[in-house]
């Protein structure tokens, strides 16, 4: 099923986003998500699952499988899973009830893979009612954390009145989005391996100032994200087929991220310092398709995001 840029945004601003810092944040995880590369992987699983069940149930469906394994091998304890899935669930088909009013193919999508998470994970004999804690106290409580309202939200003005951030910090991220951006804009140099290698190299530096302070976690872990499909597509990326794709996708991201930088740290105008999480993610969401094959060739075209 195809999705709209729009409709990504949406999706990750009002699902993946508040369902991933509830999990990051949530002190029974904090033996297992201590470590940040950890949490930056939970970051971007979570992204890539919700896309799925959107798009491409045969993925959503060996993800869950991945996952299963990796929780089990993990210990995370069960009765933290069935709240996180009851809860992911619920934001899931909110979700779809605003925006579509029900949409049927991602309504069945997520049953499939609800069912899956039960049959995995429940006890024997438990039933599907008994694992799912939909209606239960804890579930209400946890919805109520996820809705962002405006009076949460806070701005850059706020942010820097709090002094959470100090000057050397504000300069380094500065400095650190003018040499990125001249790096992607140069227009004087061949757009060959060498070059991406330092498209690459500028935007690991970017996300790994970011990802220092709390506040701007989110457009860390998801710079690295990007960071690691540079590196991973490496060779690919100078005769890819969607070459000039990829370079005008490089470019919007790192023009957002200046519009950011300078509207967050140098004028302090914006209204909301997290204005920009929803949109990063989708965009480094829509590159990541670019070098992801289907699972089925005659459905490519389910995968297109416009």
């Amino acid at each position: 099923m195809k999705i709209s840029k729009k409709n990504l945004e949406s999706l990750i601003d009002t699902v993946v986003l508040p369902f991933e810092n509830f999990i990051i944040e949530d002190i029974k995880n904090y033996p297992y998500l201590a470590n940040p590369e950890v949490a930056k992987i939970h970051n971007m699983a979570v992204a890539r699952l919700t896309i799925f069940i959107y798009s491409d149930i045969n993925r959503a469906y060996a993800y869950i499988q991945e996952g299963a394994k990796a929780h089990k091998e993990k210990t995370i304890p069960r009765d933290s899973l069935k709240e996180y899935y009851s809860l992911y669930f619920t934001l899931c088909r909110e979700w779809n009830l605003s925006h579509f009013e029900g949409n049927e193919h991602f309504e069945k999508n997520l049953s499939t893979i609800e069912n899956f998470v039960y049959e995995i994970f429940a006890k024997e004999n438990e039933t599907k009612e008994n694992f799912f804690l939909y209606g239960s106290e804890t579930l209400k409580q946890d919805m109520k954390r996820m809705h962002y309202k405006d009076e949460h939200k806070l701005s850059a003005q706020d942010f820097f009145e709090e002094g959470s951030m100090d000057e050397l910090d504000v300069h380094d991220i500065l400095e650190a989005c003018e040499t990125l951006f001249d790096t992607v804009r140069d227009e004087h140099i061949d757009h060959n391996q060498e070059y991406f290698e330092k498209v690459a190299e500028q935007f690991s530096a970017y996300a790994t100032i970011m990802e220092k302070n709390l506040e701007f976690r989110d457009l860390g872990f998801s710079l690295a994200k990007l960071t690691n499909l540079l590196y991973q597509n490496i060779e690919a990326l100078t005769n890819h087929s969607q070459k000039k794709k990829i370079l005008i996708t490089l470019n919007s991201i790192v023009e957002d991220l200046v519009s950011w930088t300078q509207s967050i740290l140098k004028y302090k105008t914006a209204i909301d310092i997290h204005y920009l999480d929803a949109s990063l993610l989708s965009s480094i969401i829509q590159f990541e398709m670019i070098f992801t094959p289907t699972s089925n060739e005659e459905d490519e075209e389910e995968l297109e995001f416009f």
